[in-house]
């Protein structure tokens, strides 16, 4: 995947589907439909719908993948260490545990530098605890690896997946 808004080139597995860069996917504040609580674009998903329900009785599907990625921009972070715990914990909070922010756990930031050079640092992120409701809901987890981009700008790739239930993306 290339991700010309953000300078940003990422692999996926053959049997991820794919999206156009120009993309946008996220999770939005349950209080607040209006207002997204994370998201980033040029998104690749697994198994794009492993769970579909139509959790308000309206009628529509929502679909839900098993795992998602992507990446975005870093949001006036000051560091890839900032961009790298805000990106994976709030995914973390906005897939699995809204609205329990107590249920977000995180390991410290770990240098990194990829097989290309790019040098940053990445940040675990799991779900502990939280209330699930409805037949798609389960713990999930994340990863976010920050770094500054060819234009000095810090961003994000980012893994998001489900744990805890059949085919779910391992370490």
């Amino acid at each position: 995947m290339v991700n010309p808004r953000h300078g940003t080139a990422f692999e996926v597995p053959p049997d991820w589907e794919v999206k156009s860069s120009d993309v946008f996917y996220g999770f939005s504040d349950h209080a607040d439909p209006d207002k997204p609580v994370v998201g980033h674009t040029a998104p690749a998903f697994y198994k794009y719908k492993w769970c579909s329900v139509d959790s308000d009785g309206d009628g529509r599907i929502s679909d839900f993948a098993l795992a998602g990625t992507g990446t975005k921009g870093g949001d006036g972070a000051k560091s890839a260490d900032e961009v790298a715990r805000k990106t994976a914990t709030a995914w973390v909070y906005g897939a699995y545990t809204q609205p329990d922010k107590d249920a977000v756990t995180w390991d410290e930031p770990v240098e990194y530098t990829t097989k290309s050079g790019v040098k940053g640092s990445y940040v675990k992120a799991r779900s502990k605890g939280a209330k699930r409701t409805g037949k798609c809901a389960s713990e999930g987890r994340a990863v976010a690896f920050g770094f500054k981009n060819a234009k000095g700008d810090f961003v994000a790739w980012d893994f998001y997946g489900k744990t805890g239930v059949p085919g779910a993306v391992s370490d």
